[in-house]
């Protein structure tokens, strides 16, 4: 099969997981509690949940987020989860078709056109790949407690060497004075020494989620920028859950930690590149 063929199947089958999506949501026995931080906005939760294409207003690199909790059928779980899949797939495909050096963009526009998918080119501009790669945080059994926090203290670390620091410290101004010292500096180490790049993540929201087991509980957190999907017995309470403060704190809750294996101190500023303690 090739590219193209299967990435019009791939998008013809998120379009269908979308559409099955938006039914889902409409239902009157999915029960909703979202936090916006206007309450009297009326938050459209199927549109932004579904919404795959750049409108003209706004940053492109964002992606719509809105927290909370949605308590659904348990027969809708596998439906939603056939949904992530089918994202899944879609990702694949798009992946797959750049390999061949393609933009999928304007390709899948065309094919959205035919399609009488009622896209405008005055008000749609390019597929917002993110929001179409994004799954749903699914649970596969209604929780007793959920408790929203800031998570601000994420990071992410990348090894260097020095021969690739050094590559890409010549790509910036090497007229630069700091530059020209950062150079010099890394000249200074061997070139068997690693390095690591280090990268503040941009704060999310962290659901700690929690199951009474008996007298124990038994607890689990992961980051949820989308509601938090969880079945729901027509017998079962709502869980218990906090609202979260809705932008996160000006300043992060920790730093580098005293048993840090790596130095503090960037060694190489520019790259926010470390060096591992002796």
């Amino acid at each position: 099969m090739s590219s193209d063929i299967a990435l019009i199947n791939a998008y013809e089958q998120l379009e269908q997981a979308l559409s099955e999506l938006r039914l889902l949501l409409n239902d009157q026995r999915v029960i909703f509690q979202l936090f916006t931080p206007d309450t009297s906005e009326t938050i459209n939760l199927p549109h932004l949940l579904t919404q795959i294409w750049y409108t003209q207003e706004g940053d492109g690199r964002r992606t719509l987020n809105q927290y909370g909790l949605v308590g659904v059928p348990p027969s809708f779980i596998p439906l939603l989860q056939q949904i992530n899949q089918k994202k899944l797939f879609f990702k694949q495909a798009i992946q797959d078709y750049r390999e061949q050096n393609k933009e999928p963009g304007p390709f899948l526009f065309k094919r959205a056109c035919e399609l009488n998918l009622g896209l405008s080119k005055s008000g749609l501009a390019r597929l917002h790949l993110k929001q179409c790669y994004r799954t749903l945080p699914i649970l596969e059994s209604c929780p007793d407690k959920v408790t929203f926090s800031w998570y601000t203290s994420g990071k992410s670390q990348k090894k260097l060497s020095v021969k690739q620091a050094l590559e890409r410290l010549m790509k910036m101004d090497t007229g630069q004075i700091h530059i020209q010292m950062q150079i010099e500096a890394l000249n200074k180490l061997s070139e068997s020494e690693p390095l690591v790049q280090i990268q503040n993540q941009v704060p999310v929201i962290r659901a700690n989620i929690a199951w009474r087991s008996g007298t124990d509980w038994v607890r689990k957190a992961r980051n949820c920028p989308l509601p938090l999907f969880f079945p729901m017995s027509e017998d079962k309470p709502f869980p218990e859950y906090n609202t979260p403060a809705l932008t996160p704190p000006e300043k992060r809750s920790r730093q580098f930690r005293a048993d840090s294996v790596i130095e503090t101190d960037p060694y190489l500023p520019s790259l926010r590149v470390h060096r591992y303690k002796k």
